[in-house]
């Protein structure tokens, strides 16, 4: 008897320590991925699709650079991964310096901070400056709520810079203003306005409320950026570089605040704090991020990877559901594209910033997959910005839209969407505005077209290259795109004749092919091919642009690039190359390098991001299997600069989060997953209508030798979302170290491709 007991009771202690031993996947994702290099990433406290980014910039594009050694406050608005600057509104820095009448004005103020004093988790962050002042954040969706232990001795100052946003200096942005005032003895609030994302001529407010939890001791403003412009015992200020400071007496206690924010009135930004953050209990706050990613990251669950390998996919997927962001207030307040405010019933939500030309190719899938009734509330936010604008928004960023990157990319977002599961929303209205952008010239918002040049397009079948169109061929592409996921979605709500006129419509992509070159090769507009036209020729005879990989008639890539950017209809692609005896050699030049620009894959490309699988359709998985291997080990780390290239919102992380799976959404607005090969034993995904997506994995190596669906053999590189009806949906791969050359190597094994039927 004795004997039994001292066994059950190492087999409990055993049973402890092994659980205690477990990561979760919050505690395995690193925010502080994609901070250096070119990610853009930010590694603050914000919950999933909140409105509030609440994060340390390290210098005026509000941007946190790895590398730099000081900050200039911590501000509440932010993109992650955007190329381009934008938000970073109300940098608050800690100050324990004297201020006077006399002093430098506290717009360019910075603190040194040191890495070794940071920390940073999902929904917190927290720093030791170096003037000695620990700063913590955390926040709810609308709201945040900071705390600051300054030193014993000396004031205890906190600087709020109204008017420090991102674009405060880009000269076309004078117009732009902010007002702080400061109200009793424990609040301040503010309105700011900004916009400019990308250069453009896009606008939005920002309001916030500021609550302390004991009342400050002096208080004061300052209007300018020089010295002399402090104005001690001030309550208001306004223009394009004010701010306001307040100080803290009689106690060493930490200095606690709580900060709403909303795009409708500072009104409403009091009500969104008072409704998600009604007392001074930060560790609470704390815990309830924390809890929001824990049940986030419940959805997906791995086995069978290495430390790194996890973290870098839970950092991935940490960084899938940061935007869109929520823009509607918690009474459903919210302002239209028309600047007028409109409430929402009970229940619905207004979301803003879309990346839609990164996002449409590897992130909405997976959003609508794991939360399709928040993604279905996306797709509404985009026909009601649509109904207010009369076009669907190109890139928005809160309310206004910016009309970056070439293509009608949100027509994919709605096509994509939907196969994907997320469809609770007005899906008529969606087509209408779909099949308007698609063949009805003219113009939206600040005189700007949702596709430029549409007549040219619907006329010619493609938009011509020269000076006053340098990026006629990769326009046509994405336009071609646009069109094949109209079409799918107009033949999922029965519109037969949309279906079928815009399905030929994507078929433009004939119009510049080279049968020489075997390359998609621009037309002038006389209808010739481009002369002294070479695809190995990368840099542009004459455009004036930031990015040096652009060639003439491709918007941020090449040919080589783009000319694989047509997934839809692989199989009529690779038969005007002539078959695998030409397209193999291309492919495998393509993927001699995976990142820097020529005639090679460019992982941080987004054209790129669906390439790899384009061997499928050459009967040789093996080959897509060898490339998705490489990019996750060669392209991908855990160091601060570990993300190639900018995140784009999540899209460049989806790459990897889709490929570590063992799939990818190649095809738009098509409901279904090509094949890849799995990084992980075991993976469960609890997807959004109730059904649960188990991947499994048997066997040493890359190479997929057999597949079976729900037990049964499965012979075909295609997984439609339709064959998943179980409530428990099982994928098993059977992996070796060789290549197994004969499965799925069949055509009618093959991904669907989609033409116009021949007569």
């Amino acid at each position: 008897m004795r004997s039994v007991l001292i066994f059950l009771l190492l087999s409990a202690f055993s049973a402890i320590a092994q659980n205690a031993s477990v990561v979760i996947p919050y505690d395995s994702v690193n925010t502080f991925i994609g901070t250096a290099g070119d990610g853009n990433t930010f590694p603050g406290a914000t919950l999933p699709l909140g409105m509030i980014q609440w994060s340390p910039d390290t210098r005026a594009d509000g941007w946190y650079h790895y590398q730099d050694t000081t900050t200039r406050g911590f501000s509440l608005t932010h993109i992650s991964g955007a190329g381009c600057t934008v938000y970073a509104d109300l940098p608050i820095l800690p100050w324990v310096t004297e201020l006077s009448a006399s002093a430098a004005s506290p717009d360019n103020f910075e603190v040194p901070f040191s890495h070794n004093d940071e920390q940073a988790h999902p929904g917190y962050y927290s720093v030791t400056l170096g003037n000695g002042v620990k700063t913590e954040l955390t926040v709810a969706t609308r709201a945040g709520m900071g705390r600051f232990s300054f030193p014993a001795e000396g004031p205890r100052t906190l600087l709020l810079k109204a008017a420090a946003g991102a674009t405060v200096n880009d000269p076309k942005r004078e117009s732009d203003t902010s007002m702080i005032q400061i109200v009793g003895d424990d609040t301040i609030t503010g309105t700011i306005h900004s916009g400019g994302f990308c250069q453009s001529d896009s606008n939005y407010v920002l309001y916030f409320v500021a609550k302390f939890a004991k009342p400050f001791s002096s208080y004061g403003t300052w209007t300018g950026e020089h010295a002399g412009d402090v104005h001690p015992g001030s309550r208001s200020a306004s223009g394009r570089k004010d701010g306001a400071y307040i100080s803290f007496s009689g106690t060493t206690d930490p200095v606690v605040m709580k900060i709403g924010i909303s795009f409708v009135s500072e009104e409403n930004a009091a009500k969104n704090l008072s409704k998600e953050i009604t007392g001074w209990d930060f560790d609470k706050v704390h815990t309830a991020a924390k809890k929001k990613w824990i049940d986030m990251f419940d959805r997906v669950q791995t086995e069978g990877e290495t430390p790194e390998q996890r973290t870098i996919f839970y950092t991935g997927l940490y960084h899938m559901f940061l935007s869109p962001n929520i823009f509607s207030d918690e009474n459903g307040d919210y302002i239209g594209f028309d600047q007028k405010v409109r409430r929402l019933p009970a229940g619905q939500a207004q979301y803003a910033n879309f990346s839609d030309w990164d996002i449409y190719r590897s992130l909405i899938h997976f959003q609508a997959l794991l939360r399709p009734e928040e993604t279905s509330q996306m797709m509404q936010s985009l026909v009601r910005d649509a109904e207010q604008s009369g076009w669907l928004p190109k890139w928005p960023v809160a309310n206004d839209v910016s009309y970056v990157m070439g293509g009608d990319s949100s027509a994919i977002l709605l096509s994509s969407a939907y196969a994907f599961g997320a469809r609770d929303f007005d899906t008529a209205s969606a087509l209408r505005f779909m099949i308007k952008g698609a063949t009805q010239p003219g113009t939206g918002l600040h005189g700007q077209s949702e596709r430029p040049e549409l007549s040219d397009y619907l006329s010619r079948g493609y938009l011509p290259t020269d000076t006053n169109h340098e990026d006629g061929a990769s326009f046509t592409l994405e336009y071609d795109s646009a069109d094949f996921a109209d079409s799918q979605f107009a033949a999922a709500l029965g519109d037969k004749a949309h279906a079928a006129s815009l399905l030929a419509s994507a078929q433009n992509w004939r119009k510049l092919f080279d049968p020489d070159s075997k390359f998609i090769r621009p037309r002038t507009p006389d209808g010739s091919f481009i002369a002294g036209w070479d695809p190995e020729h990368l840099l542009p005879h004459h455009v004036k642009s930031w990015d040096t990989s652009d060639q003439m008639g491709f918007e941020e890539g090449s040919t080589w690039q783009y000319t694989f950017m047509i997934p839809y209809n692989y199989a009529g692609l690779f038969e005007a190359m002539g078959g695998n005896r030409n397209v193999l050699p291309k492919l495998e030049t393509f993927f001699t390098r995976l990142s820097g620009w020529g005639s090679n894959f460019t992982v941080s490309n987004e054209p790129d991001f669906c390439a790899p699988y384009a061997y499928i359709w050459t009967g040789s998985p093996w080959k897509t299997q060898e490339v998705v291997d490489r990019i996750r080990r060669e392209t991908f780390t855990t160091k601060p600069d570990g993300l190639p290239g900018n995140d784009d919102l999540g899209a460049t992380s989806g790459v990897y989060v889709w490929n570590a799976l063992g799939m990818y959404p190649v095809i738009p607005g098509v409901g279904g997953l090509v094949l890849g090969t799995p990084m992980f034993s075991h993976a469960t995904l609890k997807l959004g209508n109730g059904s649960v997506l188990e991947i499994n994995s048997r066997g040493e190596g890359i190479y997929v030798q057999s597949v079976k669906l729900n037990s049964k053999s499965y012979e075909s590189t295609w997984l439609p979302l339709d064959k998943l009806s179980a409530k428990t949906n099982q994928v098993e791969f059977t992996l070796g170290s060789e290549p197994n050359k004969s499965w799925a190597s069949k055509p009618d094994e093959f991904p669907p491709s989609f033409d116009v039927p021949t007569k």
